[in-house]
């Protein structure tokens, strides 16, 4: 008999919580049979685990809602799973210009400092916060994808503006500021996005050139689960181990 759960855990979350694959626009298009949501439930059975997710969240959008979600749903442990939007480039904009304005959604001074106060709103409540790092982007798929979509060359107005090497020195900004605000805040921390970066892209990204696919939601499943399960032993310490997962 499957046991009642005991511990809340609340994910706070993007389209990757969502287990989006393929999303054109505000559209989804496709999403994974297994997410990594389902994954953590299978091996979280003792946990209820809850999802608060919408495609193009930033931080700033979760801070509009995240003092309600904890009084909601009072969990002892709360995933962040942001920070992908902000470090997206404003595709719209990028292609219009032709590609003379690359513009992230939010600044790495500004993901950061959202960060730090979205973990300690986590904290006054009384749960303890984790958050990850976020996955990159595979141009190579990314440009043809969005050429198709707009009627552009946008893969040739990518290579122009630095093309994969440069968003991997920009993503890189969000994941060392990702990490600065756990340690600020006494949080854990999870580099999943790095862990997939270990794989060729075409093995872990799905048609988009950006949502991760089947394979890769059992991978953060498995980078995410140790950390999980430390912090839900200790629900209701009032100082938690942190773990990091690398």
């Amino acid at each position: 008999m499957r046991k009642a759960p005991h511990h809340r855990l609340l994910i706070i979350g993007d389209s990757i919580s969502l287990g989006v694959e393929e999303l054109r626009i505000s559209e989804i298009v496709a999403r994974v049979p297994t997410c990594y949501v389902d994954l953590l439930r299978e091996n979280l059975p003792a946990t209820e685990i809850l999802v608060d997710a919408d495609i193009h969240r930033t931080t700033t959008a979760a801070l509009t809602v995240i003092d309600a979600l904890l009084a909601q749903h009072r969990p002892c442990v709360v995933l962040l799973m942001l920070g992908g939007n902000d470090a997206d480039v404003e595709w719209k904009r990028f292609i219009i210009s032709d590609g003379r304005i690359v513009r992230n959604r939010l600044s790495v001074a500004q993901c950061s400092a959202n960060l730090e106060i979205l973990a300690r709103k986590v904290l006054a409540a009384g749960a303890f916060p984790i958050l990850t790092d976020m996955p990159n982007h595979d141009l190579a798929l990314r440009g043809p994808y969005l050429s198709e979509l707009s009627g552009k060359n946008v893969a040739a107005l990518i290579a122009g503006n630095g093309g994969q090497q440069r968003s991997d020195r920009g993503l890189e900004e969000y994941r060392q500021a990702a990490a600065r605000a756990a340690k600020h805040t006494g949080s854990a921390f999870v580099d999943y996005g790095a862990a997939l970066h270990r794989f060729p892209s075409a093995q872990v990204i799905g048609r988009d050139g950006v949502h991760p696919n089947s394979k890769a939601h059992q991978i953060i499943a498995n980078e995410l689960l140790p950390t999980l399960r430390t912090a839900l032993q200790h629900c209701g310490e009032h100082h938690v181990p942190t773990a990091r997962v690398s």
